[in-house]
């Protein structure tokens, strides 16, 4: 999971706030990622400056320039509320337990957001009335699927281990 700073303009920083406002359109330059946070920070253009202001939410889905006619380059992000994995004493200990829970639910997640690519990648292969198949696009959704199953087996893998210590 990624964090990423962005800087926000007060009136969309207050609708952000209101839970009026649920996404962003930006520039698809960071690697946008399903699960990463999004730490905005308001930013008044008058003042040059930040407020001290700042709402996280969590990335749960993602709109590329292949899908529904999103501009070359950039994004549309859909978040929520962040997701907290349980409670982490102040120390940081974990107990196996946790950490077995954790990579599970990791790797479930894993394994959806794989399923959901595949999906994806298939609709773009197979040609539709009036459209040829968007093979690249296709490529792109099979190569992010590849690397959450990739993911999914290392987590599958780690709470094996956790649990069998």
């Amino acid at each position: 999971m990624t964090r990423h700073e962005l800087k926000t303009w007060p009136q969309y920083f207050a609708a952000l706030r209101l839970g009026k406002k649920r996404f962003e359109i930006r520039r698809n330059d960071r690697e946008f990622a399903v699960g990463d946070v999004l730490v905005l920070r308001e930013f008044d253009p008058e003042m040059d400056d930040y407020t001290g202001q700042v709402e996280e939410r969590q990335i749960t889905f993602l709109l590329s320039e292949e899908d529904y006619g999103v501009i070359h380059g950039f994004v549309a992000i859909g978040f929520g509320e962040v997701v907290h994995h349980g409670d982490v004493p102040a120390d940081g200990a974990l107990t196996a337990e946790q950490l077995a829970h954790w990579h599970e639910t990791t790797a479930s997640n894993a394994a959806l957001r794989a399923q959901d690519s595949r999906k994806v990648a298939q609709s773009y292969a197979v040609p539709t009335t009036g459209r040829a198949p968007m093979l690249v696009s296709a490529d792109r959704h099979n190569a992010v699927a590849a690397a959450a199953e990739a993911e999914a087996s290392f987590h599958a893998a780690a709470a094996r281990i956790v649990r069998e210590q």
